[in-house]
């Protein structure tokens, strides 16, 4: 199995490493040429074109930032799906919207091909140790097929249904994320205010009912003001935005979501944090209540 990959990014690049390190016959692409060198140092091969690489490998994946992008490097001139080897798989790691799932995966079916839109979730180091997890949508077979190389990058690798599945379920988890993780910053304010040692805090709440995965990771980085970068508030708000237009198209009034994705919004939007990791968003909470942590 011959194995195409583009986009290099903060994910891309550890999920590729994997796949080399792990046996894999990679051939990589990508707008930033640096990054591809030092890729094939590592053992991976140089692509021609995107469309070089659909008409010639078993299985193209994509790792890209937005759904415009997605669609530029597949349906775009000289991209992947122009004139694609009989049977190419595309898989799509990208989040994006279900809808542009569901019209990519009947644009490769036109074209003799299959696509997966395969969204991950996890950060960088996640992404680093193989334990990704990547939530799938699209046909069986296709999903069988590219399932050995999504396992050399994830833990839980789980086929959701039709396309737009692993895309609509992406949407659902960084629903729950951003909301979980906005309001985990409001707790730390609150308990701060109420004159709770906060390290003490973290420590008892994790093992409480009030627990989540946004705390776990995101208060010691507040706690400390090392906020890291394993992803951007940008990515955050583009996925909340992928929510609010799919509870548009279902009638849903989601308030309490809706309030979360406003404060998302003001972070990249007022605060100019997009390109910082979500948890550098607290300061932005901060300078809206006119507080400071511990001040």
């Amino acid at each position: 199995m011959r194995i195409g990959w583009i986009g290099i990014g903060r994910m891309g690049r550890p999920m590729v490493e994997n796949l080399v390190r792990k046996g894999f016959d990679v051939t990589v692409q990508n707008r930033s040429q640096g990054k591809v060198q030092e890729l094939a140092a590592m053992g991976a091969t140089v692509g021609e074109s995107f469309a070089a690489m659909g008409a010639e490998l078993d299985e193209v994946h994509t790792c890209l930032p937005d759904t415009e992008t997605v669609r530029q490097v597949l349906t775009g001139a000289g991209g992947v799906l122009e004139h694609p080897k009989p049977g190419l798989i595309v898989v799509d790691h990208s989040t994006i919207h279900p809808d542009a799932a569901r019209a990519l995966a009947a644009t490769a079916r036109e074209r003799g091909a299959s696509f997966i839109d395969a969204p991950v979730s996890g950060s960088g180091p996640v992404a680093e140790r193989g334990e990704l997890t990547i939530m799938c949508g699209g046909d069986e077979e296709a999903f069988a097929a590219a399932r050995p190389a999504m396992e050399a990058m994830g833990r839980t690798v789980e086929l959701m249904g039709a396309s737009g599945s692993g895309a609509a379920t992406k949407v659902v988890s960084n629903f729950l994320m951003a909301t979980n993780l906005a309001v985990a910053m409001e707790s730390l304010l609150l308990a701060d205010k109420a004159g709770l040692d906060l390290e003490r805090l973290f420590a008892v709440i994790r093992t409480a009912s009030g627990a989540s995965r946004a705390w776990e990771r995101n208060v010691p980085r507040i706690l400390k003001r090392e906020f890291g970068k394993d992803g951007s508030a940008w990515l955050t708000m583009k996925d909340l935005d992928h929510a609010h237009e799919l509870a548009i198209e279902f009638g849903l009034d989601l308030q309490i979501f809706e309030t979360g994705r406003r404060f998302w919004h003001a972070v990249v939007e007022e605060h100019g944090l997009g390109e910082e990791d979500p948890s550098h968003g607290f300061t932005a909470l901060e300078q809206r209540l006119g507080v400071t942590l511990g001040g």
